[in-house]
C-alpha cells in the first residue's frame, strides 16, 4: 500500500513501487493534463511537482512524472496541473499564456505551467531569469519560445518581492488553491506503510527508468532517495563529504560547495534539466560508469574517493573498464569525499554538447589548478569522452606542474594530452573532434587559472 496526496486528495494505492508515476496518473485517473511524451525526461511534457516533508516544511520541486516511480513519492503531495485552480478561473501563468499566444498546439503547455509553478514554490529565487531556466527541460515544437519569454516575464514583474509565507503569498496572488496551507499537516497524519524491497536499488531513477522502465514498473525496488543517512554535504577537518542521495539541485545549491568553487553552479547549470537535476543523484551519475559522467570528471579532478559500507576506494582506481566498477555485488555507495582544494586553488569545469542544453557531452573535462607569479604549482586533469571511462590525464599534469604558463607549455601540454587518451567515433563527433575539442578545453582551464 502506497499513501500520498494527490492535489487535494489522499491516495492508498495498492500497487507496485516501481510504477511510473505517469502511468498512474494516465490509467487510474481522469487527471489527463499530464502528458505522455519522450518518456526519457527530455520532452518535459510530464511534469508534475512534488512535495516532500523537510525540515523548514514541505520542499517542493517539478520533476518528470515518467521517470518517477510512485513508491519514491509514499507520503508525499503529487501536484498535477488540475490541482492549480479549484474552479474555471485560469491562474495567472495559464491567464498569461492565453495572453501572450504562447500555447498552439497545448501539448507542452501543462508541463510547462508545471515547471513555473515548482520554481515559484521551490526556488531560492523569484525572478524572470529563474522562472525562464525552470523551463529548461520543456520542449514547444510551436511557438519559438519568445512568446513563452513574454508570458513568464509578465507575471514575474508582479509577484511581491517581499513577503513572509510564500506559499500563502501564491495563494493570495492566485497560483496555488488554498488547500496547499493545509498539506504540511495532512501528510503528517497520514499513515505510512511498510513495503519490502525485493526488486532494484533506485536512487534518482533518472537513468535506470530511461532503460528499464517495463521491467521496473513490477518491483518494488529499494529507494536510496530516502534515506537521509546518504543525503548530507559538510566539511569536517578539511574533507568535503557528500551524501550518495544529494540531488544535483542539492548540490547546485550547497552553500558549502559555493564557497569553494564558484565557478562550478554554472557547470551544473548545463548538466541535463531542472527536473532532472531534481531528481538525479550524485551516488547514480557515479556508480552509472558513463565515460562522460559530468560528476566523475569533477570529482575525480578534486582527488575524490568513494566510500561504501566498510571500505573506500580513490575514485581514479574505482573505474575499471567501460561499464566495470571496482564494486561487489550488494554494495551501496554511500558517500563521495574529497580534501579540501589548497588556498588559491581554482576549480575550472568544461563541457561541449551538441545542444547547449539538455545534452550530455561530445567531451567534458575539469582542472585543479594552483598558479602563483603564471607558475603552475599543482594541477589535476580529467576528461570524459576520450577513453572508455571517466580518466584523469597524468602525464599532461606531470608534464605541467612547476612550468610558467607560455603559449609553448599550452601547446605541448595538448601533444601530451592526446598521447593518453583514445576517443571512439560516434554520434557525438568524430575521434579527431573529439581530440581537438579536449586541447581546446585544456586551453581554455589554463587560461582561466591565469585570470584568477
Amino acid at each position: 500500500m502506497i499513501s500520498f496526496i494527490c492535489n487535494n486528495k489522499e491516495f492508498f494505492e495498492n500497487c507496485t513501487g516501481g510504477l511510473p508515476v505517469l502511468d498512474w496518473i494516465r490509467s487510474q485517473t481522469d487527471l489527463k493534463g499530464t502528458k505522455e511524451g519522450c518518456r526519457e525526461g527530455d520532452c518535459g511534457a510530464c511534469t508534475v511537482v512534488v512535495g516532500r516533508p523537510g525540515k523548514d516544511g514541505i520542499e517542493y520541486s517539478a520533476v518528470c512524472s515518467c521517470l518517477l516511480p510512485i513508491g519514491d513519492i509514499s507520503g508525499c503531495h503529487l501536484v498535477t496541473i488540475e490541482g492549480l485552480t479549484t474552479g474555471d478561473e485560469l491562474t495567472p501563468f495559464q491567464r498569461s499564456f492565453y495572453d501572450e499566444a504562447a500555447s498552439q498546439c497545448g501539448f507542452c503547455t501543462p508541463g510547462m505551467i508545471m515547471s513555473l509553478t515548482g520554481c515559484l514554490l521551490g526556488s531560492a529565487e523569484l525572478s524572470s531569469s529563474a522562472a525562464i531556466e525552470a523551463l529548461d527541460g520543456n520542449i514547444c515544437r510551436c511557438t519559438g519560445y519568445i512568446a513563452v519569454k513574454r508570458a513568464v516575464d509578465s507575471v514575474m514583474e508582479k509577484l511581491p518581492l517581499q513577503y513572509e509565507n510564500r506559499i500563502q503569498m501564491l495563494i493570495n496572488e492566485g497560483h496555488i488553491p488554498a488547500y496547499f496551507n493545509t498539506i504540511s499537516e495532512r501528510l503528517s497524519k497520514l499513515p505510512l506503510y511498510e513495503v519490502s524491497a525485493n526488486g532494484a536499488v533506485i536512487s534518482g531513477g533518472t537513468d535506470i527508468y530511461v532503460h528499464s522502465s517495463d521491467k521496473l514498473s513490477g518491483e518494488q525496488p529499494e529507494f536510496l532517495s530516502r534515506r537521509n543517512d546518504l543525503n548530507f554535504i559538510r566539511m569536517e577537518h578539511g574533507i568535503v563529504r557528500i551524501g550518495s542521495a544529494v540531488t544535483f539541485t542539492q548540490l547546485r545549491e550547497s552553500a558549502v560547495i559555493s564557497g569553494l568553487f564558484p565557478g562550478l553552479k554554472g557547470f551544473l547549470s548545463r548538466v541535463s534539466s531542472t527536473q532532472i537535476r531534481s531528481r538525479a543523484t550524485v551516488g547514480g551519475n557515479i556508480v552509472n560508469a558513463s565515460p562522460i559522467a559530468d560528476m566523475a570528471i569533477v570529482f575525480l579532478a578534486l582527488n575524490a574517493s568513494v566510500t561504501f559500507s566498510d571500505r573506500t576506494v580513490p575514485l581514479s582506481k574505482f573505474y575499471l573498464g567501460y561499464k566495470q566498477l571496482d564494486m561487489q555485488p550488494g554494495e551501496i555507495l554511500t558517500e563521495v569525499s574529497f580534501p579540501v582544494p589548497e588556498k588559491g586553488s581554482v576549480l575550472s569545469s568544461l563541457k561541449v554538447c551538441k545542444r547547449e542544453y539538455l545534452d550530455i557531452a561530445s567531451v567534458n573535462s575539469s582542472m585543479l589548478l594552483k598558479v602563483k607569479d603564471n607558475i603552475i604549482l599543482g594541477v589535476r586533469i580529467s576528461a570524459g569522452g576520450v577513453s572508455p571511462i571517466p580518466m584523469q590525464l597524468v602525464k599532461t599534469g606531470k608534464y605541467l606542474r612547476g612550468k610558467t604558463i607560455s603559449e609553448e607549455i599550452i601547446r605541448e601540454a595538448c601533444i601530451i594530452s592526446a598521447t593518453e587518451i583514445s576517443p571512439i567515433s560516434d554520434i557525438r563527433g568524430s575521434s579527431k573532434y573529439k581530440k581537438k575539442l579536449l586541447q581546446a578545453q585544456i586551453r581554455a582551464h589554463l587560461t582561466r587559472g591565469l585570470e584568477q
